[in-house]
Formats: structure tokens, C-alpha cells, sequence
């Protein structure tokens, strides 16, 4: 199937119900504890794995979006710019508006014809951010370690079931093949990715109404971040790649909450590929949960 006829028929399933999901509490979060995660990082799908259900970033928007690459962009693949593709803005936990403490994320698709998409996962810190607005910081694939001990003890270990680099979500996988399916003779690709606000969009540190409505009222075709590709950690040398554009309105939906899928890549791809990228991220040391 094409990107552009994907796209369709993932839109009209976006459209269906603009009910979001709930948030979940307490012992709700067991069944997530219970479940096997790898399924996130071996199932290659737009549409949620069976039997997973999204219990982390449970409610968000979700947007039609292209991105516009820099005309010199040394990375390949969907790097190279897309048209066609799904972007998801979510909040990790339900929030209060006594309590200045958000934990944003991101979630974009490349959608590619006749082939599985790319995928890009990217927040601020697993411990989040002292403030409402969520574009005051960049937002990164590569993540430091949560400092909080609960989320030392409970989230880290469950994702190191699956990887034993926490912190680092790969975009190897973008850089292989391009929207129209062709597949790069020499792929190129970053370290990481962050993704840098282009604008704050009215928004403040306070609480000014619900993250959902808030990102509604942002216009179609509007620049919402501009995208930073590192070969390093040392922040040495960035890259400029390009602009990621809304293509429509942001909406909230039932579907996308439930069902839109984001397959998640291990680090350990991007080390196979380039040892020398394996000294560049520290490795997760504290046991899995499940031991």
C-alpha cells in the first residue's frame, strides 16, 4: 500500500471518536509490570501489538505531519524528508493543576510505500519537568537515567527486560529506506535526535487549561519543532535536519491512543552496525524487573 493511502485509512481511524483515553492509577499499572515489552521493540506494525495496551503515555493528540529536511542533510532514508506520516504528542502520567510536573512525549511516523514505516520516540526525562509547558524544553531520543528511585526501581528495570540501554531509543531504522520504499546503498544516520520547539505557542510555566485542549488550538501547517541530529555526546557538532510540520489539525482521539503504534528499536542495532558508538551511552546495571 502506498504512504499516501496509509495515511488515509489511519486518519479516518484517528477521526472516529475524539474521546481520549483515560489516564491509569495505582494498581492499574500491574498488568504494564506484567506484560512482556519486547513486543514494542520486535512487532512491526502502525496498529497496537495484541494483548499490549498502552498504559505509560495513555492520552495524547495526534496530527498528520511532514518533514521538511535541510537541503544538506547528510542522513539518508526518511531523513531525507517525508510527506506523508503521523506525529503523537502524549503525557506520561495524568497531571494536576496544583502540581507543576509534566512528562511529555513524542511519537512520529514516517509512513513509506509498499513497506513498514519509520519510527521516532522521543521526551524530556523519564522524571519529567517542573513546569506546564511543553514547549519550554527540547525533547530528545536519548534520555539520562531517571534520578527518582521509584522510577530507577520500577519503569527502568521493566524497559531493561528488552534493552540494556534505557535511555536511548535507535533511529537507525529511519535512515534505511526512503517514503517511497528505496532502499539506501549507504545509510547515515545520528547517535540521536532532539527535537527543539520552534515556538512556545502561548504557552507558560502555569496551568492554563488541559495539555489536549491546549494543543488543539494549534493551526494546521505550523512548524512545531526544529530537528538536531548528534554523532556524539558531547554536543560538540550538531546537525541541523530539517522542520517537523503539522498537516492538520491536532485532535484527540480514542483510536490513536489505543491503537496507533510506534514500534520502539533497540541501541544494540546501532552498535552492531558501528561498534565505536558503544562506549558513547552508558548500559542500564541494575537488574531487570522481572528478576
Amino acid at each position: 500500500m502506498s504512504a499516501t493511502c496509509k495515511l488515509t485509512a489511519i486518519w479516518n481511524k484517528v477521526k472516529e471518536n475524539k474521546t481520549p483515553e483515560r489516564f491509569y492509577i495505582g494498581n492499574e499499572f500491574n498488568t504494564f509490570f506484567d506484560s512482556n515489552i519486547n513486543v514494542i521493540y520486535d512487532t512491526v506494525s502502525d496498529t497496537m501489538p495484541e494483548k499490549y495496551k498502552r498504559k505509560l503515555f495513555p492520552r495524547g493528540v495526534t496530527s498528520k505531519v511532514e518533514f521538511i529536511a535541510a537541503e544538506d542533510t547528510p542522513y539518508t532514508g526518511c531523513f531525507k524528508g517525508w510527506e506523508y506520516g503521523a506525529l503523537r504528542i502524549a503525557e506520561f502520567v495524568q497531571t494536576t493543576p496544583e502540581n507543576p510536573k509534566t512528562a511529555p512525549g513524542l511519537e512520529v511516523k514516517c509512513l513509506r510505500d509498499g513497506m513498514s514505516s519509520g519510527n521516532i520516540l522521543a521526551a524530556f526525562a523519564f522524571d519529567g519537568q517542573p513546569s506546564f509547558n511543553y514547549f519550554k524544553n527540547r525533547l530528545t531520543t536519548l534520555l539520562d537515567e531517571p534520578r527518582n528511585e521509584c522510577n530507577r526501581a520500577t519503569i527502568a528495570r521493566k524497559i531493561a527486560e528488552a534493552t540494556d540501554y534505557i535511555g536511548v531509543n535507535s533511529v537507525m531504522e529511519m535512515s534505511l529506506y526512503d517514503e517511497s520504499g528505496k532502499e539506501e546503498e549507504y545509510p547515515n544516520w545520528p547517535l540521536f535526535i532532539d527535537f527543539e520547539p520552534y515556538d512556545v505557542y502561548g504557552w507558560t510555566d502555569a496551568y492554563q487549561n488541559d495539555f489536549t485542549a491546549q494543543l488543539a488550538l494549534i493551526p494546521e501547517r505550523t512548524v512545531l519543532f526544529k530537528v538536531w541530529g548528534y554523532d556524539s555526546t558531547d554536543y560538540e557538532h550538531e546537525v541541523f535536519m530539517g522542520w517537523l510540520v503539522t498537516d492538520s489539525e491536532l485532535t484527540t482521539s480514542l483510536w490513536a491512543d489505543q491503537k496507533l503504534f510506534f514500534q520502539h528499536h533497540r541501541f544494540e542495532e546501532d552498535i552492531y552496525a558501528r561498534p565505536e558508538w558503544a562506549e558513547a551511552v552508558p548500559v542500564w546495571y541494575e537488574g531487570k524487573f522481572s528478576e
